[in-house]
């Protein structure tokens, strides 16, 4: 050090070399900051677009529970309809008199009127051993047959002729045309059962109406998980036996995708108040169309906030060195 006139001052020496500049920390290098800057915005777009996509699948599944419901609803109203048109053939005087004495032309004459004013396509009238002596069809219905024997419902229905409920009821049945929702009810001359009416609606037709009614596809299945009838404009795959009759049973309701994206709720088909199949309601899951709609605009949203943070932090860089020291 030089000594100066004033010995409490002092001067470096000329030629002192300057100390060098530390390395910054760490964790104040930009490098890494805008790592983590770039790792916070790519985890903010995935998990915006996963919460979009569960939310979009959560109101999916919401929606084809109640559509399940709603066709279970509808169902009920076709069987009133069937059972209407039943009761009118039961009450109509003359029926079963004509049946009992096989006058064919006399119950065409008593019937298919009954018939036509309803929206029942299928009506027929049988004798006690399952002989069918008058079939009534609406335009597009399957071909009338000559025998409903073996029929168990028809058993059924004339044993308890003088039951609680007059022998009528309705179940699934799956006759050579298909599978068929029918309602039966007796037709009793001098207390004694002489035959039944037989009330059907394809089952394909049945639920081809509900779903205009409820917007999904819909898929029944028997007990063993085989579909029945659809909608669909694919094959359903079938269901394990097992979890077709635990549906069956009452089980929790099931998810499932049918076919490829179609996700598909599986319930019970209750038929005259009891579950007489599984019925899957199904609608093509575009969720994740969702989900990536939303992350593009999340993207779309830090991008643009980015730039306006990195076009403001220019200006301020500019102004400071425009300033000087």
């Amino acid at each position: 050090m030089a000594v100066t006139e004033e010995p409490w001052r002092t001067w470096p020496e000329e030629g002192r070399t300057a100390q060098p500049e530390r390395p910054p920390r760490w964790y104040m290098r930009r490098e890494l900051h805008l790592l983590v800057g770039i790792a916070v915005a790519v985890l903010t777009v995935l998990f915006a677009g996963q919460r979009a996509t569960a939310d979009a699948r959560a109101q999916l599944d919401a929606r084809l529970v109640q559509a399940g419901a709603g066709a279970d609803a509808a169902l009920v109203g076709i069987e009133a309809e069937q059972l209407n048109v039943v009761r009118a053939v039961e009450f109509t005087q003359g029926v079963a008199q004509a049946l009992a004495n096989r006058d064919g032309p006399a119950l065409n004459r008593l019937v298919t009127p009954l018939q036509a004013n309803s929206n029942v396509p299928m009506v027929d009238v049988v004798e006690p051993d399952g002989r069918v002596l008058l079939a009534v069809r609406a335009k597009g219905a399957p071909a009338p047959v000559a025998s409903r024997k073996g029929l168990k419902a028809l058993q059924l229905s004339l044993a308890g002729a003088h039951g609680v409920r007059g022998g009528r009821l309705s179940e699934v049945v799956i006759y050579r045309s298909g599978p068929t929702l029918l309602t039966v009810g007796p037709l009793v001359l001098a207390g004694r059962p002489v035959g039944a009416v037989l009330a059907m609606t394809p089952l394909a037709d049945v639920l081809g109406r509900i779903a205009e009614e409820v917007g999904v596809e819909l898929t029944a299945y028997d007990s063993l998980g085989d579909p029945i009838a659809t909608t669909a404009r694919f094959d359903p795959k079938p269901i394990e036996p097992v979890v077709a009759q635990t549906l069956i049973g009452g089980g929790a309701i099931v998810t499932r995708y049918d076919w490829a994206d179609h996700r598909e709720k599986l319930g019970r088909l209750v038929v005259d108040h009891q579950p007489d199949a599984v019925l899957g309601a199904a609608l093509e899951d575009d969720t994740n169309v969702t989900g990536r709609i939303v992350s593009i605009y999340v993207a779309l949203g830090l991008l643009c906030t980015a730039l306006l943070l990195g076009t403001f932090w220019a200006r301020v860089a500019l102004a400071r060195r425009r300033a000087g020291p």
